[in-house]
């Protein structure tokens, strides 16, 4: 309701400068006339508050034009002249029919007050104000004129002016505030039409969504019934139980990957996206990217070429490693999804460089089923989806390349798209990246996972409600020889940590009963500061969150559901002897 509210606004800005200044001239119009008639007939008392007039009019054209004191001016407009209106009316008398010019002073308010959030405000306070002056001055103001020079014949000449000019001033206010409030309603109708458009978009989305949550969910609880039934077996089938369990894992990628989109489009419409980047191996997230591809692309049986540029090897770059993954994951899993046979080509080409920074093109390329050249603009679009021609073969929310979009925004970039139907797609992008001189290489996962240095005989603890992944991670730590302790709070885990002041590493969960895990850190820190403790944390890191760990002392974090993978190079960027906080690389 607020966007709504202000997108209103902002359509009816674009009247209020011009009519202001109207409204100004018109003022300054209509004490002319009255400071000229004053002075033909000698009426020096009324003559100095048209004067009062003229000046208030001109200093609040100076205020709001020149100062763009906007608010400030209307002030002084208003209360100027209303004030020097009572003058007049205490000098000429109520017969004199300048109380008119009230009526004029309240219709002009809406449109000297620019459109913003206290817009509402401000106008209720402009109208007290003015309603204030008028009914104190109709309340002390004599009928008949104050001096005695002043003649039947000046007054009814007065009369006739004050209520002609006002007569002609309400009436062009009036055609003003009709014209006005007819763009106004129309634009609320336009708008309304379009909330209505969103929403159904939404609701098409939503359903989307809950269709391929319950066919994950589908999935895992029919495989899982599976895996049930071959314990019951007296010799399991390992093939067939390592078969489901790469389903499952498949499965689990897949709901997550789809509960992040929803996270990420909820941040954008909130205005809280934002990127966190850091020194990072672009030529290490390349590989792996590809490689994961690979595999989905080939068990499809479509060709899958990748073109890396080999000086990329040696850059060290500044980037948002999480969102960049994202951007290549949302447009391969696309190709990979409305490709059924030919090719896939994922290349990577340095354009430019200088000794600050780099300039890199990606280029992704299917032989898939294409899109027409009507739907380029439909498929960036929130919650929208182009369904295939015949029928909805493919699923999905329709929201990868809504985010994509938006990091790319964020980088400075913009999305190219190539496409022809039934011959395939070409999408591109051209990101500039600072160059760093921070050695980013990190050992391949399969190295880590071989190197048992940072974990064989070390004391970890792990504190966590959450009885699965307590289960998980004390069966991976343990496959590495590591001594492990648990606890399902934080009360427990300082406990522990008292009767073991050896522990070396500490896992703790963030959100969990008793004592979450920023109450219990300070309290685990000061029992042994060499440990090293990590943040356990189900949300989407964001500077705001990195900041608060790095508050509250964490030496990294753990985002979950987390893998192996992760978990094991977590431990080993901690294990090193001089090695420095994370939590404080990431937010620098």
């Amino acid at each position: 309701m607020e966007n709504i509210k202000k997108n209103l606004y902002e359509k009816e800005e674009k009247y209020v400068d011009p009519f202001t200044f109207i409204i100004h001239i018109l003022a300054l119009a209509i004490t002319v006339i009255n400071i000229i008639y004053n002075y033909s007939i000698d009426h020096m008392e009324s003559l100095y508050f048209s004067t009062l007039i003229l000046v208030s009019v001109l200093l609040a054209m100076l205020v709001y034009f020149k100062f763009k004191k906007h608010l400030l001016g209307a002030f002084i407009f208003v209360i100027g002249t209303s004030i020097s209106i009572s003058g007049i009316l205490v000098i000429e008398g109520r017969i004199s029919f300048n109380f008119l010019y009230y009526f004029a002073i309240i219709l002009a308010i809406p449109f000297l007050v620019k459109r913003h959030e206290n817009y509402v405000r401000d106008n209720y306070i402009l109208f007290s104000i003015v309603a204030l002056i008028a009914v104190s001055t109709l309340l002390i103001a004599p009928e008949l004129p104050m001096y005695s020079i002043i003649e039947d014949r000046d007054i009814y000449i007065k009369m006739l002016i004050n209520s002609t000019t006002s007569f002609i001033t309400v009436v062009m206010f009036a055609v003003i505030i009709v014209y006005v409030s007819r763009n106004f309603f129309i634009s609320f109708l336009k708008d309304k039409k379009r909330a209505e458009k969103e929403k159904d978009n939404r609701m098409v989305a939503l359903t989307s969504l809950g269709h391929e949550l319950r066919t994950q969910i589908t999935s895992i609880n029919g495989i899982t019934q599976l895996i049930i039934e071959q314990k019951k077996e007296l010799k399991p089938n390992n093939e067939l139980l390592k078969k489901y369990a790469t389903i499952l894992d498949t499965c689990n990628d897949q709901m997550l990957s789809l509960v992040n989109d929803v996270l990420d489009i909820h941040k954008i419409e909130s205005g809280k996206f934002e990127l966190i980047e850091k020194p990072e191996s672009l030529n290490n997230l390349l590989i792996e990217i590809a490689n994961e591809y690979v595999l989905a692309a080939n068990a499809k049986g479509i060709f899958f070429k990748t073109e890396i540029d080999t000086k990329i090897t040696d850059l060290n770059l500044v980037f948002d490693k999480m969102r960049l993954q994202q951007i290549f994951k949302n447009l391969l899993s696309n190709a990979v999804k409305y490709t059924d046979e030919g090719f896939i080509s994922f290349k990577v080409i340095i354009v430019e460089e200088t000794s600050t920074n780099v300039s890199v093109l990606f280029k992704i390329e299917d032989s898939g089923i294409g899109i027409l050249a009507e739907n380029y603009s439909k498929i960036f679009e929130s919650f929208q989806q182009i369904k295939c021609e015949n029928s909805d073969i493919y699923g999905g929310t329709g929201l990868g390349l809504t985010l994509t979009k938006t990091i790319l925004n964020n980088m400075g970039s913009t999305i190219e798209i190539e496409s022809n139907i039934n011959k395939g797609s070409i999408f591109s992008f051209k990101i500039t990246f600072d160059k760093t001189s921070i050695k980013t290489n990190i050992e391949p996962i399969k190295l880590l996972i071989q190197n048992e240095y940072c974990l064989k005989g070390k004391n970890v603890l792990i504190a966590d409600d959450n009885k699965v992944t307590l289960l998980y991670t004390d069966t991976l730590l343990k496959s590495y020889h590591a001594k492990v302790f648990l606890a399902n709070n934080g009360m427990e885990a300082i406990e522990i940590a008292k009767t073991h002041k050896d522990i070396d590493f500490i896992l703790l969960d963030l959100d969990m009963p008793r004592l979450n895990g920023f109450e219990a850190i300070e309290k685990l820190k000061a029992i042994n500061p060499n440990q090293t403790i990590i943040a356990f944390t189900a949300s989407i890191p964001d500077e705001e969150l990195y900041k608060k760990l790095k508050f509250y002392g964490f030496d990294d974090f753990i985002t979950k559901p987390f893998k192996k993978e992760e978990l094991i190079r977590t431990f080993y960027k901690n294990c090193k002897e001089a090695k420095t906080s994370n939590i404080a690389a990431a937010i620098n």
